[in-house]
């Protein structure tokens, strides 16, 4: 009998532990707010400033519903070239994916991103974080995919629907994913 539960859902439910595919993605307008966080320090500094700034960041993106799309999840989008390497200062805009052309709203960032291939890998566990789905993404990936050279996007993603960021979402089980854009690994030239 087929299951008919989303990925998602069965991840919460207990069903699947982990999830890797590669798909289509975009084009899409990331809209949020950039701010930053040191590497290698406390995952509390990042959740506070993801709780402080989403509050305000997705309960404004929720007022736009006519430019939502299906990549309805909270989001940390990294972006390397806001990396300060003197200060170990990480760059990320949280926020969402939005359809293309989405008017940004007074105080947020944006990025448009075009129509790329992009590895999606969710983890599922009580213990289990933003950290295991990037080492799932990029073990999972390895086979068939490179990290993408056109367009590099990386982000972490947080499933949770009741806007109030919680580590551990309300259903007993942890959900968190890892998008990574990726290209198809070229065959060696015989």
């Amino acid at each position: 009998m087929a299951n008919n539960k989303s990925v998602l859902e069965q991840l919460r439910s207990g069903l699947l532990k982990e999830h890797f595919e590669a798909v289509k993605f975009g084009p899409y307008r990331f809209i949020g707010k950039a701010v930053y966080a040191r590497s290698g320090k406390s995952d509390k500094i990042f959740y506070g400033l993801f709780n402080l700034c989403g509050e305000w960041v997705f309960s404004t993106l929720d007022g736009m519903e006519e430019y939502a799309t299906e990549e309805v999840h909270n989001t940390a989008f990294y972006q390397w070239s806001r990396y300060d390497n003197k200060e170990q200062l990480l760059g990320y805009v949280i926020g969402r994916f939005m359809k293309p052309d989405t008017p940004v709203p007074e105080n947020m960032d944006y990025y448009d991103i075009p129509e790329i291939l992009v590895g999606k890998a969710f983890v599922a566990g009580e213990d289990k974080n933003e950290g295991h789905a990037c080492n799932f993404g990029r073990s999972a990936r390895q086979e068939l995919y490179n990290p993408s050279s056109s367009f590099p996007l990386s982000a972490e993603i947080f499933p949770a629907r009741d806007r109030k960021f919680n580590l551990i979402n309300g259903f007993g089980t942890n959900v968190v994913g890892f998008y990574e854009a990726v290209e198809l690994k070229t065959p060696p030239q015989e």
